[in-house]
């Protein structure tokens, strides 16, 4: 489907590549025969280093140079930048005097790169590839002269071969000379860091830093470890305090530990009196009431007694000799602590320092090392410099120098015509795109229905018929635009089956989609079927139905009859063809739309309803005038015509718009003036042309004339 679709694009766009085509492959065909000649030639340098020196540098123990010496692709590309440098290509310029049409020398850029203006002129230009699979590179010079092209080869590789040589010495004596400055400067500072560490070892008074270290992270992990110990002791001290005096807050008057009783006579005695005054109480109680003076003086008694005990528990308690030792012990704990955290302090103290010296030796050794490596370093790179400069050869040598061009090798007529036709192609089917994706209007029925689903009536094919008629009664019946209207007609006859269709009214969206011709067709179509068909022509400000019939005129019309100056009997004049009259639209009236909206116009079109068969109203375009929104509140249904290929989908949604907000339903949608073959229906245009050979009639061809 899609593949159809790009198809049909490319019919209606044809004419569009075609000229594309066309225009790019000429211009390419002029450009080729007013071009100036280029000539081209070629010289071959072999690009390689001395077989005897590689071996005897690597004999010598310098692979390192050998291989630097030797060919690869690295440095191929290397002699060909080199090879197009600035001062080569200013030497060329100045040993040829390469001059322009005034005089004045061409610039390096212009001769590696010629541009586009270049070409156009001939300008010699220059240019070094490497052949493929091989060391050998291809000095290539174009000119529009075969000699100047050959010199300006032959003059490249020579220059190149000089100026290789010069640099490669160049290299070799700055790289030396370079190389013993350096010596005397890496000396020295070799010198100088040996200097400074033994300067740095005597004023720290270190003879082995490490060992120091070591012997301090010792002593301090020692100190850490005393310090854990001593925070347990603490700790296990506190808690026996906190036990001894949890078990001293359990003791009272009444409840006192024989431990404390052993230890405290006073306690004891107290106890003592404590259970003799209970005891003679219960033997008073047994003979005396609770209330008794000696019963009364007994609990004084043993009141006083017990705060004489309680004061001797307090007194024990403060005097605990266990309970003094243990706090004595945790002050010697705490003491001891605070000694040890003062020994880590100070070792802390001490240790901070070794993290200073250390970064101050290591720096003074790496630096004395460094100094040394370079020093050995620079050393074996002088001899290398040394021998292979004496050793160096070019490693350009010229293998086949540039011949003499016989022909031009551009422009190339043929290879210009093809890109021109390439080009053309691609540029036209470029612009076909872009102007089908640009283009939205409605070029088939699938284009119409997504944007307005009501009922499709039918497609009325572009066609071509001769001199100005637009009429298909010249037609025989079993024409295929014939049958197009029949079609549409019987559809129409179709979606009111439920109500009579008398009157129809034809409108479109804008002016020239080819309503008054359909609407001339359709009452046409009706008529051959015996119908009498009154055409009514209801613009009444661009009225053409009138100019459609030999013998009409529009000297008296609708308008004529709506301001009841005619009887619309005499307004209505008949046409050469049978069965089918007509009511022109009559003088121009200065509203109206005050004539369309008149309840005149609704009764006359019942009126005529009763006397005709089918009447065919032609209304104004919708999106220009409200004129067929109004007629179509009178009429039994609207026919929307949209024309193929010019009518936007835009346009027809917002007719579909007004339609809806009108509450008008549409008796359905006729897609006019629709060219089969770039529509994607080509066959049906052709089953047409072979199911009709027989038959002398108007074209399907696009391009034709109007529908």
């Amino acid at each position: 489907m899609e593949l159809l679709r790009l198809y049909s694009m490319l019919l209606r766009r044809k004419w569009l590549v075609i000229q594309a085509v066309v225009f790019f492959t000429v211009a390419a065909g002029v450009l080729a025969m007013v071009l100036p000649k280029n000539y081209r030639s070629q010289a071959r340098v072999i690009v390689n280093s001395s077989d005897t020196t590689m071996s005897i540098l690597s004999d010598l123990g310098l692979s390192e140079v050998a291989a630097g010496l030797s060919s690869n692709s690295d440095n191929i590309q290397n002699t060909i930048q080199m090879a197009t440098t600035r001062p080569v290509l200013e030497d060329i310029i100045w040993r040829l005097q390469l001059r322009d049409d005034d005089g004045r020398p061409y610039t390096t850029e212009e001769l590696l790169v010629p541009g586009l203006f270049g070409e156009f002129e001939a300008r010699p230009n220059v240019s070094i590839v490497q052949q493929q699979g091989a060391d050998i590179l291809i000095f290539e010079a174009v000119a529009g002269d075969p000699g100047l092209a050959r010199l300006l080869a032959d003059t490249h590789v020579k220059v190149a071969i000089l100026g290789s040589q010069d640099r490669a010495r160049q290299d070799t004596r700055g790289a030396r000379i370079f190389i013993e400055d350096q010596l005397k400067v890496v000396e020295t500072e070799f010198d100088d860091a040996m200097r400074e560490r033994a300067d740095a070892q005597s004023s720290e008074a270190v003879v082995d830093l490490e060992s120091e270290m070591k012997a301090g992270i010792g002593r301090m992990s020692e100190l850490i470890l005393a310090m854990e110990q001593n925070a347990a002791n603490i700790q296990e001290v506190r808690a026996r305090i906190g036990e001894q005096l949890a078990y001293q807050g359990r003791e009272s008057a009444a409840l006192v530990s024989p431990i404390t009783q052993q230890v405290n006579q006073r306690v004891a005695t107290q106890r003592e009196l404590i259970s003799q005054l209970r005891a003679k109480r219960a033997t008073e109680l047994t003979v005396k009431t609770a209330k008794h003076p000696d019963v009364l003086n007994i609990d004084k008694q043993l009141d006083a007694a017990d705060v004489e005990l309680a004061a001797a528990i307090s007194e024990q308690h403060a005097l605990d000799p266990s309970l003094h030792d243990l706090r004595s012990q945790l002050v010697g704990l705490t003491r001891k602590g605070a000694e040890i955290k003062a020994a880590i302090d100070r070792s802390t103290e001490e240790f901070r320092s070794y993290p200073d010296k250390l970064r101050r030796f290591s720096q003074l050794e790496l630096t004395a090392d460094a100094a040394e490596s370079v020093f050995q370093s620079l050393q074996e790179q002088r001899y290398q410099i040394g021998v292979a400069e004496s050793m160096l050869v070019s490693d350009l040598q010229l293998i086949e120098p540039a011949p003499l061009p016989e022909r031009h090798f551009s422009p190339k007529l043929l290879v210009n015509l093809i890109m021109g036709l390439g080009l053309g192609g691609i540029f036209g089917l470029g612009l076909a795109f872009t102007f089908e994706y640009v283009d939205d209007t409605v070029k088939r029925m699938e284009d119409l229905e997504r944007v307005w689903p009501v009922l499709r009536l039918g497609i009325v094919p572009r066609f071509t018929l001769e001199g100005e008629s637009r009429t298909i009664t010249s037609l025989e019946a079993t024409h295929p635009i014939c049958e197009s209207y029949r079609t549409i007609r019987n559809g129409m006859l179709y979606a009111s089956l439920d109500k009579p269709l008398k009157v129809v009214g034809i409108t479109s969206a804008l002016p020239g989609e080819g309503k008054s011709t359909f609407s001339i067709n359709l009452a046409t179509s009706f008529a051959r079927e015996g119908k009498r068909v009154l055409l009514v022509d209801c613009d009444l400000r661009r009225p053409v139905q009138h100019r459609q019939f030999p013998g009409t005129s529009n000297h008296r019309g609708l308008t004529d009859v709506l301001t009841r100056k005619v009887d619309v009997a005499e307004a209505i004049q008949a046409t050469p063809h049978e069965n089918l009259s007509l009511l022109t639209s009559g003088a121009t009236p200065t509203d109206p739309a005050r004539m369309i909206e008149s309840l005149r116009l609704r009764q006359l079109l019942l009126d005529l309803a009763k006397q005709f068969d089918m009447v065919i109203v032609d209304t104004p375009p919708a999106m220009v005038v409200n004129d067929s929104m109004v007629i179509a509140r009178a009429v039994d249904g609207m026919v929307v015509v949209v024309e193929s290929n010019k009518t936007s989908v835009k346009v027809v949604a917002d007719l579909r718009q007004r339609f809806e907000s009108s509450g008008i339903e549409p008796l359905g949608l006729v897609l006019n003036k629709m060219d089969y073959r770039v529509s994607g229906y080509g066959h049906y245009a052709k089953a047409y042309e072979k199911y009709h050979k027989d038959v002398e009639s108007p074209s399907l061809k696009s391009g034709g004339g109007r529908a």
